[in-house]
């Protein structure tokens, strides 16, 4: 008997029903972070990887309300109810990039993204 492997592009073996993650980039108000985090955190598959506030430099007071950016990694399938959820959580945010889990641990450093 013969047995035939379907690889992925870095070689891991990827199975039918294994979920495929995506991470997206949020920008919201530093207000609304929190209740981001929390809203999130109720979306089945979905979590936020990592909050970090952003500086504006030379910002005024009008336009220098502090900002944090989110990494939200969700299964495909989760993306309209993530979306909901930061509609609902914060109104003033920005939806950014959806990448795959494989370009975003290539941006965080690992050579193969795996």
């Amino acid at each position: 008997m013969a047995y035939a492997a379907y690889r992925e592009y870095a070689g891991t073996v990827r199975a039918k029903s294994e979920t495929v993650f995506k991470v997206l980039d949020v920008t919201v108000p530093s207000v609304d972070a929190c209740r981001v985090r929390r809203g999130i955190a109720a979306c089945k598959g979905a979590g936020v990887l990592r909050c970090e506030p952003l500086m504006r430099v030379n910002a005024t007071c009008a336009n220098g309300a502090p900002r944090a950016r989110l990494m939200i990694r969700l299964p495909l399938e989760s993306y309209a109810s993530v979306v909901h959820c930061l509609l609902e959580c914060a109104p003033d945010g920005e939806i950014g990039h959806l990448t795959s889990w494989r370009e975003h641990l290539q941006r965080c450093g690992l050579a193969n993204g795996g």
